[in-house]
């Protein structure tokens, strides 16, 4: 499991800056995954919206 600076008291200063990096990094990453989700969500929409224009 991960460690929760909050409930382990016993981390040092390198090990909570480490954590809050790898938690910084994890949550940019989502944010990519969920912007891509979206403009592939709008996209989709687009197109469907414009075949149904066409015929």
């Amino acid at each position: 499991m991960m460690n929760d600076p909050k409930q382990n008291t016993h981390l040092g200063k390198e090990e909570t800056t480490l954590y809050r990096a790898r938690q910084r990094s994890r949550n940019k990453v989502l944010g990519i995954v969920l912007g891509s989700l979206a403009v592939l969500f709008f996209a989709i929409s687009i197109v469907k919206i414009a075949a149904q224009v066409n015929h």
